[in-house]
Order: C-alpha cells, then sequence, then structure tokens
C-alpha cells in the first residue's frame, strides 16, 4: 500500500512556474553562459531547441514568450557572423542592456545575412561616435545600420547621389528632429528605411530643410523642377555641367529623374519617407516620386505625383533600401500599415511568421516536431504540444496578421504554404479575401504578388478559373498591366487543359483591351498565333497582327526614349516582314512609312 505522508511543520508545496518566467530564466542562463565563454555555436543550438519548445507549448495569448526566445535566438545568429570575437562580445554585452535597440535592430535586418557582419560593424561605429544617442533613438540607429551598411550610390542617369556620412546623418536628424514632419522616436524604424536612405550632401539637406520643412505634399515638388527639353534636342542638359546638387536642380530643372531625385531627397531631409520611383510603359520610361503621408493615425503612401496618366495602370518599383534590389511599389506601400502599431505589435508578428516558417521547414524535410515537454513544476502553458500541421501553421498566420497587418512576409508565408500544396481550396479562397480585405485598393501589385502564386496551385480548372476572375475584377478599370497578365495565366491554364478556344479568348482579350499596358502583348500576340495555326486558320495570323498593331498607341516624343524600344515599333516590324514574306509588299510598304511618320514627327494615329 502507498503511504501518503502527513503534512508536517516543515513539509513544503511544489513550487510552480509559470511557462513564460521558465522560458526567460533558460534564455537568461544560455546568454550568461555565453558572456563567459563565448561559444556561440552552442547557444544557437541551445536557442534554437529552446524556440521550439516555446512554439510547442505556448499558448495562444503568450506571444511574450515567443517573442523574447525568437530574439535571444537570432541575436546570436546575428552576432556570430562578426569576425572579432572582441566585437561580437562586447556587442552582445551592449546589446543585452539596451533591450529595445536591440530589438528594433534583430528584426529589422533579420533577412540581410549577407550583410550581418557590416551592419554590425555600422553599430558598433555609431555607438562609439553617438555615445548614449544610439539607445535613445533605437529606430534611427537600427534604420541607418540597415540601410548604410556599406555607402550608398543612386544613379540618376548620367549623374549619381551619394549617401552622406552615417554619424553626421545621424546627427542631422537629432538636431533637427522638432523640424522632421513625422519627428524621429515614434517612427517605426520600418519606415526609417526610407528617410536615410538619401543621396544628398548634409549641406544639400540643410538648404532643403530651410526651404520646404514642414510640407505635407512634397510629391508637387516634382513640377517646380523646369522640365529642360535639352536632352531631346541632342544637347547636354544644364544640370549635368552645373553639378549635381538639389540647389542646382532647382535652378537649372532637369528631366524626369532629376524631377523625382528632387522631390524625393527633400521629403527624407524633412523627415518624410519617400522613394524614387520607375516604370517601364509599352513605348518609354519614366520616373516620379512617392511618398508617405498621414492622417488621424492612418497612412498611406502617395505615388502619384509625377506619375502621368500613362504610367498610372503600370506597375512601378523602387528600391528597397536594405538589400538594394528593385521591388514593386506597393511592397513598401503596405509598410504604411505598420505607422499605427506598436513595436511590440510588430515584433510579435515577426515571431509568430518565424514559428509558423519553422515548421513548415521541418514538414517540407519530413523532419518530425516532437521538443521536449517542460518539467511538471511549469504551469500556464499548452496541455498537449502544437502539432505541426498546415492548419497550426494557418492559425499561427493569423494571429500575426491580427498583430500586424502590414508585416510582408506573413503573407507571403501563407502563399508558400500554398505552393507546397498544404492548403485547401476553401483555404486558399478565405485567405485571398483576407488578403484583399486588407490590401484593397491600395496595394494592387501586393494583392498580384501574394494570390498569383496560391491561384496556380488549384488543380480543378474551374475553381481556378473563379479565383483568377475574382483577381481580375480587382485590376480590370485602374490596373490594365495587371489585368493583363491575370488573363495571361487564365490563358496558359486553359491551353495547358486543353480548351484552346478559351485561351485564346484570354488571349484577345488582352490585346483587344490592354494592347497598350505592357510588354505581355507580345505573349499574347504569340499565344494567339499559335491557337490560330493549331485549329487550322493560318490565314488569320496577317490579320491578327494588323489588328494587334492598329490597337497600341503609338509613342510619343515628348518622352525622349527611342521608339525602337516601344511595342508599338516591335510589332510593326514584325508585322512588316510577316507581310513581306507573304508576297504583300505594298503592305509592308504601308506600315514602314507609317512608322517612319511617327518616328520623325511624332506621336500620330495609325
Amino acid at each position: 500500500a502507498v503511504t501518503i505522508p502527513k503534512a508536517t511543520a516543515t513539509t513544503q508545496p511544489v513550487k510552480r512556474i509559470s511557462f513564460h518566467a521558465w522560458v526567460l530564466r533558460r534564455t537568461a542562463r544560455i546568454l550568461n553562459q555565453l558572456q563567459k565563454d563565448g561559444d556561440f555555436s552552442t547557444a544557437k543550438t541551445a536557442l534554437d531547441q529552446l524556440c521550439d519548445v516555446a512554439i510547442a507549448y505556448a499558448r495562444p495569448s503568450d506571444m511574450a514568450t515567443l517573442r523574447q526566445v525568437d530574439f535571444a535566438r537570432l541575436l546570436v545568429s546575428q552576432l556570430a557572423t562578426v569576425p572579432s570575437a572582441h566585437r561580437r562580445m562586447a556587442l552582445l554585452a551592449y546589446l543585452r542592456k539596451n533591450h529595445t535597440l536591440a530589438k528594433t535592430l534583430v528584426f529589422l535586418v533579420k533577412s540581410q545575412k549577407f550583410a550581418m557582419p557590416a551592419i554590425y560593424a555600422m553599430l558598433d561605429h555609431l555607438r562609439h561616435k553617438v555615445g548614449r544617442q544610439a539607445v535613445e533613438y533605437p529606430n534611427l540607429t537600427a534604420a541607418i545600420c540597415a540601410v548604410l551598411y556599406t555607402p550608398l550610390t543612386l544613379q540618376i542617369n548620367e549623374n549619381q547621389g551619394h549617401s552622406p556620412d552615417p554619424v553626421a546623418l545621424f546627427k542631422y536628424y537629432v538636431r533637427y528632429q522638432d523640424h522632421m514632419f513625422f519627428g524621429i522616436r515614434g517612427v517605426p524604424a520600418e519606415l526609417l528605411i526610407y528617410v536615410v536612405d538619401g543621396g544628398s550632401s548634409i549641406a544639400d539637406m540643410r538648404w532643403a530643410l530651410a526651404h520646404y520643412h514642414g510640407d505635407a505634399n512634397v510629391g508637387a515638388l516634382f513640377f517646380s523642377i523646369r522640365y529642360d527639353f535639352s536632352a531631346l534636342q541632342g544637347k547636354r542638359l544644364e544640370i549635368d555641367t552645373a553639378g549635381f546638387t538639389l540647389p542646382n536642380i532647382k535652378r537649372y530643372g532637369g528631366v524626369c529623374v532629376d524631377q523625382a531625385f528632387f522631390a524625393t531627397e527633400v521629403a527624407k531631409a524633412i523627415g518624410i519617407p519617400s522613394a524614387y520611383d520607375t516604370a517601364m510603359g509599352n513605348d518609354a520610361g519614366h520616373a516620379w516620386a512617392g511618398f508617405l503621408q498621414a492622417r488621424g493615425g492612418h497612412g498611406w503612401w502617395n505615388f502619384l505625383s509625377g506619375r502621368y496618366q500613362e504610367y498610372q495602370g503600370i506597375q512601378g518599383h523602387v528600391m528597397n533600401p536594405q538589400t538594394r534590389r528593385q521591388e514593386p511599389d506597393t511592397f513598401i506601400s503596405l509598410s504604411a500599415l505598420l505607422i499605427h502599431t506598436t513595436a511590440r505589435q510588430r515584433w510579435n508578428a515577426e515571431a509568430l511568421t518565424d514559428a509558423a516558417g519553422r515548421l513548415m521547414l521541418l514538414q517540407m524535410h519530413h523532419q518530425a516536431f516532437a521538443p521536449p515537454r517542460p518539467p511538471m513544476d511549469v504551469n500556464e502553458l499548452r496541455r498537449l504540444p502544437r502539432p505541426d500541421t498546415a492548419k497550426e501553421m494557418l492559425t499561427v498566420l493569423r494571429r500575426a496578421v491580427h498583430q500586424c497587418n502590414g508585416y510582408a512576409p506573413e503573407w507571403f508565408m501563407v502563399s508558400r504554404l500554398a505552393g507546397q500544396g498544404l492548403m485547401t481550396y476553401n483555404e486558399k479562397a478565405d485567405w485571398a479575401s483576407a488578403l484583399i480585405r486588407v490590401c484593397e485598393p491600395r496595394y494592387p501589385d501586393f494583392i498580384m504578388a501574394v494570390l498569383s502564386p496560391m491561384i496556380l496551385t488549384v488543380k480543378n480548372v474551374n475553381q481556378q478559373n473563379l479565383l483568377w476572375n475574382r483577381e481580375f475584377m480587382l485590376f480590370e478599370n485602374s490596373r490594365f498591366d495587371l489585368a493583363g497578365e491575370v488573363r495571361m495565366y487564365q490563358a496558359a491554364m486553359w491551353k495547358k487543359a486543353g480548351h484552346l478556344n478559351r485561351a485564346g479568348k484570354c488571349y484577345m482579350d488582352v490585346i483587344n483591351r490592354f494592347a497598350s499596358a505592357g510588354p505581355f502583348v507580345l505573349g499574347a500576340l504569340a499565344g494567339a498565333q499559335d491557337i490560330l495555326k493549331e485549329q487550322g486558320h493560318k490565314n488569320r495570323v496577317l490579320k491578327l497582327w494588323e489588328m494587334t498593331w492598329l490597337k497600341i498607341k503609338p509613342p510619343s516624343r515628348v518622352l525622349g526614349v527611342a521608339m525602337t524600344e516601344s511595342d508599338w515599333y516591335r510589332v510593326g516590324k514584325l508585322l512588316e516582314h510577316k507581310l513581306v514574306a507573304a508576297n504583300h509588299p505594298n503592305l509592308a510598304q504601308k506600315v514602314q512609312n507609317q512608322m517612319h511618320l511617327v518616328m520623325t514627327s511624332g506621336s500620330a494615329a495609325n
């Protein structure tokens, strides 16, 4: 028989500890040991394992636990890339003492593995040069480290803009913070990266601040710069000889790239996030300005200043300051949603997305997710460990979106789950609705980037077509380039399924409605031509090419770009060659004459 001991004066109740406190205690022990022995590899392994335990057993409401251990894991992983052991240890001690700066930087730069040593070298440089201010302005410090880990050069036609010294830039924003439109302290680092990524000298920035501080509509400055028509006359622009500075652009004018550079650089000088936007139409390229606006706690990016009508239906591209790669402007447009979030909400979203990514990675590699259960004296945790199912991953991602819906990676994670075949049709449709609610009508490119890979994974052709049509309706009246791209996806879908007539209708819809909206018209032409040939209608091919050419708007010489780069010219030349090959020399000559007329006297009707 089991004898139950009687309570005595010395008998103590079992001490319980919350799961959150237990994880924090374990995390602190690992980091304390790391500061003693400098063994980053062992610490990283221990934190990876502890992070798995947190993913498995943290309750849905306990985001703080996951956030803290994910931060520690990332911190150790990032510092491990620093070549100097002395600098590694010094930065570890520094960041452990300054939690807000540490979390701000670690979460901001986690995708910049290629630049991690340089990022932390910049942090070390800043903390020695500006002292305590690096901690007092964590968002500014993190943004400068994330962007100016190496000097930034902006190519503006024949001219270049160069980033100023990072320390001087830091001191500029701190000194003039009261004159910054949104201030400095309260602007998320994820938005400040579009403030510190300029290519103007500190002297030029002071000039801009003196002339334009407090201007809420900096995009209008695009049109304050006189357009210099010298290039269209084969002459050199005045700005190219005067020196590429903001005062000189104001004095001598320039072309669209100079106008856009001026507006975006002035915006940065007065503390407004901005981006230099470009696009290639069906005939020419153009540049304009994008900048952040806000009212009543809500923000949005305005990409319309200097964006002429013919470019308002075409995808624009901006430079990501952290990667220095070009990406669609509505990718950064989503960042405006961050303006009403707290740092903790943003970090929660990142930690939750990391957790979903960890579960997906294990499933992709067919590895079991079985972290050890915490000791029996730990309470306030899940009764059963979190399953590593796709359904559970989506649950985690829903919580991430609820915390911060402007964090782009969480949406792309959903798209990746669909790409791995881990989502049902109903789940895809539900997430499509959620994305559209968040992004429509301001962020169409982002909708396209997330939804299109998901839709492609739907095996039932009729169900896939329903989703394509839903996406198409979002774009058909405002973003002709995206609408045309959707139709091209549908054409490929129907062609693969053997429905040539339906594929042909999609190609013809592109030709009839979106011929001037983007370069895909050539693909639509080729697709429609192939279908005509497969169906025994070779005699209709020439008529197809002629009709298409007549629908494409001829380029305008005012845009100042070689017309031979336009779709109108390419289709016209191909039509000319086809007419010659078909023994229609007179018609071929007529096409050639029309192209010559437009190219020598400006845009004209076909």
